[in-house]
């Protein structure tokens, strides 16, 4: 049986690959802080509607706004909605800065989904001690043509820098609706 002799050089060279990963997964890991503070407390109604089967949340959580910034979903009047890209794809909610945290909202839209469509999309990220409510709606199109097989939209809302203060995220909602037609939303 013959075997194979690895060189000192690959050696030298897996170990500082591995020490680089291991230094530069841990200097990201120590960008974004998670605390819990007091108990928590709740209050307010939740009433349920039906859910959109062909737009659902597939996760949520907390990422870095990614390089280079995604597409800005920038339409704020229902007359004129942002159309989905015909492949999956990051879209972002506010203003953003790449390396910044956000909140993100992974939906996927399935290969049920009516063509040209418009939803009305409403966010409310409450931050800060205060907290600090911010509420942005934004409208989205359906594509023109049906997909093919089901796409999943990274929304990113923008928290701020970790690293010039301290981000103090409370809560997060956001709620869908589809609109009876392109431009008339309710």
């Amino acid at each position: 049986m013959k075997h194979t002799r690895v060189s000192v050089k690959a050696i030298y060279l897996a170990t500082a690959l591995s020490l680089a990963a291991f230094v530069g997964g841990y200097a990201m890991a120590g960008a974004l802080t998670i605390n819990s503070s007091g108990t928590e407390a709740a209050s307010g109604n939740f009433e349920t509607t039906s859910a959109i089967t062909w737009w659902t949340q597939a996760s949520v959580g907390l990422a870095s706004t990614p390089s280079p910034l995604p597409t800005s979903l920038a339409s704020t009047t229902a007359t004129s909605p942002v159309s989905l890209p015909a492949t999956s794809s990051g879209l972002m909610i506010n203003a953003g800065t790449v390396g910044n945290v956000a909140h993100y909202f992974k939906m996927t839209e399935s290969t049920g989904a009516p063509t040209s469509t418009e939803l009305e999309i409403v966010f409310s990220i409450s931050t800060g001690a205060g907290p600090t409510i911010t509420t942005v709606t934004v409208f989205i199109e359906s594509q023109a043509t049906a997909p093919s097989s089901a796409q999943t939209y990274t929304l990113y809302y923008d928290l701020g820098s970790a690293a010039s203060s301290s981000i103090v995220l409370n809560s997060v909602e956001q709620i869908s609706q589809q609109c009876t037609s392109v431009g008339s939303c309710p």
